[in-house]
Formats: C-alpha cells, structure tokens, sequence
C-alpha cells in the first residue's frame, strides 16, 4: 500500500489569505485542504475531494480514481467534487463515491445538478452509495470509522492496517476497539489550543499513544502549527504531514 498526503490543511489552508506572511512558512507549511490518495490491490482510492483537488491531482500526477470515500460534507472536504469529471469521462463509467447517509444527504443537495437526471450538461458521472458497515470494492475491505466532529456524525475510514481519521472532535468506544494493528495512522490534530470541532495537537498525542499504530502522521493542521516547531515536539512514533508526502506500509 502507498499513500499519498494530497493536502493537510485545514479549512482555510496554510498560509491562510489575507493574513499571513508568505516569509514566514517554509516549503512544508504550504498546506493545501485535507485528502488522500490511496494505492492498494491496483486501485486508486481517493479520501475526500476538497476545494484544492484539481491542484493536487496535477502535482500528483494522478491519472485514475477508481472509487471516492467522503469523510462528511463540509466545504473544505467536498467542493473539488466537479474535477472527478475528467476522471469518470475517462473510466468510461460512473465513480462509486461512498459516505453516511448524512452525507449523501448533503452532497445530493449541494451539487444537485451533478445528480439531476434531467441535466444534460456536462458533470461528473458519480453513484452515492450509503454505507454503515464494512464493504468492499474490487476486493479492497473498507470499514468505515464513525467518529464525532462536534454534533456531527461523520466517518473515518480504515483499509488493512492503515486507517485515516480527519475533523475529530471525539473517537466513539466503539470505534476505538476497530483501530487495533495499525501500521500507520493519520489523524487530525488543528491546533495546539484546544476546539469544539477538532483535535488539539495534545488531545491527538494521546489518541496516538492509546490506539498505539506503528507511526502515526497529523493532517487538517492551521497555519500556527509549524513543521519544524511540530516535528521537534512530537513523539519519535508521531510526525506531523506534509503535502506530497508519501507513505509505504
């Protein structure tokens, strides 16, 4: 398995608009919105399409997208969703895109004219599929992670011993007893202060040191959490990621 960190931003990015001093962010605080790119058994499994995905899929060469999983529906993870257009022309067929149903909900109301049947203008060729339980796609295993992001229900997801856990305010017992035998995780961790809808750098540590994988990589990080800072603070086991990065279990 290869992944691929695509982006490890958060919702505004890093350096965010406006406010910040380009001077001040070295090649490794550039950070576009949060995705993944995963490449397992032949299939490219793409984790979310957030705002900047045209961006990434260019920087990243990627050539194919076999299947789509939405973590939730928030801006910064869904409004790249138009650039899995050439993808689908290029397949041939529709893109299976997988979520909860809140989710499915959200996309089919906020891109309605990718799912109207009645629009004849070009769109991406997509099927929502509501999940719950493990299911599998050209025999890749998917089990999907429900976690807390404030007051929403959304997923994390794990494929084999790799699991990808991003916007968390709060991991359900539940889902704890499905991250045992981790390689590799990457798990969100915004800032070092704490937030009602994230991680803190602190709460992320331990997180890491209870579901103990082998490495563990933070994504959806704000513009204050610097590489070099993070990287000198950090656990020999926990490193903080960066766009482009690319991981090999």
């Amino acid at each position: 398995m290869e992944i691929i960190i695509l982006g490890c931003g958060s919702s505004v990015g890093s350096p965010v608009i406006g406010r910040d001093l380009i001077k001040d962010f070295n090649n490794k605080d550039f950070r576009t919105r949060s995705s993944v790119l995963i490449k397992y058994k032949g299939q490219n499994i793409l984790i979310d399409t957030g705002a900047d995905f045209r961006y990434q899929a260019l920087k990243n060469n990627i050539k194919e997208i076999d299947f789509v999983l939405f973590t939730h529906s928030h801006a910064d993870h869904t409004h790249g969703i138009d650039d899995l257009r050439i993808f689908s022309y290029m397949k041939g067929e529709k893109i299976n895109c997988y979520a909860n149903h809140y989710t499915i909900r959200d996309l089919k109301k906020n891109f309605s004219y990718i799912f109207d049947s009645n629009n004849n203008a070009p769109r991406p060729r997509l099927s929502l599929i509501e999940v719950e339980k493990q299911f599998s796609q050209n025999e890749v295993e998917i089990i999907p992670l429900p976690i807390k992001h404030k007051d929403w229900d959304i997923f994390g997801y794990r494929i084999d011993n790799f699991a990808y856990i991003t916007d968390c305010s709060s991991i359900p017992e539940s889902t704890f007893s499905k991250l045992s035998n981790l390689d590799v995780l990457i798990l969100d961790s915004l800032r070092f202060s704490s937030h009602d809808a994230h991680l803190s750098v602190n709460e992320a540590i331990e997180i890491s040191e209870r579901i103990n994988p082998n490495k563990t990589f933070l994504t959806h990080m704000s513009s204050e959490l610097k590489y070099d800072d993070l990287k000198s603070f950090l656990p020999d086991n926990i490193s903080p990621g960066f766009d482009g990065m690319q991981i090999k279990i």
